[in-house]
């Protein structure tokens, strides 16, 4: 039987220093197969994330619900944390083994039970680039044989941030928050050095040596991810050219870029279509594919034939029909 608890705020505001690096966050919840699946936790109506607070922390905390946390913030692709998750044969070793190594870079880590292995924990004094936080840990992992999912193998630990960079709007992997209740086991599971109740544990962490800005640096001075594991660079698109001798459509030479919006897959822009209406003043409804310009869509619903009337450049028509799909102009 699951032990509830009742957390004050001032608790709650204690695990959000800890673990919580933005606001949105997913709820657990149990399909009618027994299975029990994340959902990122959203207002009714329009979608938008609903925010993490105290209260939602609270009701974890007390095992009333169970939520995840994405590591990265995108407005600074800075974590506070890096979660290591090992739930195959020797799990427990490889993270053993894994804090050993990161006790002799005087870094104090933190092992978590889990229901099928462990988790462990290194968090940093103030929030690091993913990007420098990955470096770190795949490095130190690789050098004493503790094998990494990814770059063709399957068994190994995995690494929360798992991406260097999270595109405006984007969320990345969640892991589950610690000291709440497994929706899936119904059980609690703790952090190993610490008594068995939140404030405890909390004490436990709160103790840990943060680890520096500037001490990651040093551990990772002329080290970069290693190849296997880092993303494919986007190649260059060039547009085809048609039997006329002419370039297709390119909607990037009608719509100026928004600038201030940070994604690595699109380009984003004011939509013509939404802008001779007088929508989209944020200018971020339309998203252009950077590895294909030819390749566009509007998130506010407009069709590709309202885009191209916007702008002057209706689609040429062919024997009374249009050509062309839902996603290219």
């Amino acid at each position: 039987m699951v032990e509830h608890f009742r957390v004050g705020r001032e608790t709650a505001d204690r695990y959000i220093r800890l673990f919580v690096n933005r606001l949105a966050y997913g709820m657990a919840r149990r399909l009618s197969d027994g299975s029990v699946i994340y959902t990122l936790a959203e207002y009714s109506g329009p979608r938008r994330p609903k925010p993490m607070n105290a209260d939602v922390i609270r009701m974890h905390l007390d095992g009333y619900v169970t939520i995840n946390l994405f590591s990265t913030n995108p407005k600074t692709q800075r974590c506070k944390w890096v979660a290591i998750d090992a739930d195959f044969d020797g799990a427990f070793e490889a993270l053993s083994k894994l804090q050993w190594e990161l006790k002799q870079d005087n870094v104090q880590a933190a092992l978590e039970a889990s229901s099928r292995g462990a988790h462990l924990w290194v968090f940093f004094e103030a929030p690091v680039l993913a990007s420098e936080a990955r470096i770190y840990i795949y490095n130190l992992a690789l050098r004493i044989g503790v094998p990494i999912v990814g770059g063709g193998i399957k068994q190994g630990i995995e690494v929360f941030p798992k991406q260097d960079h999270i595109d405006e709007g984007g969320y990345g992997n969640a892991i589950r928050a610690p000291l709440g209740v497994q929706l899936k086991t119904n059980r609690r599971y703790w952090f190993y050095e610490a008594d068995v109740n939140p404030e405890a544990q909390l004490d436990y962490l709160e103790s840990l040596k943060k680890v520096t800005e500037a001490e990651l640096k040093t551990f990772i001075r002329g080290m970069k991810l290693p190849e296997a594991y880092r993303p494919p660079e986007p190649k260059p698109y060039i547009a085809p050219v048609s039997g006329s001798g002419t370039t297709e459509f390119r909607i990037l030479e009608y719509v100026q870029v928004n600038a201030r919006i940070r994604d690595r897959r699109n380009w984003v822009a004011r939509c013509p279509s939404c802008a001779q209406a007088g929508r989209d003043r944020h200018g971020d409804n339309l998203k252009i594919l950077k590895s294909n310009p030819l390749v566009y869509k509007c998130f506010a619903g407009c069709r590709k034939e309202d885009i191209r009337e916007a702008v002057g450049r209706p689609i040429p028509q062919f024997n009374g029909t249009r050509r062309g799909s839902s996603w290219r102009g």
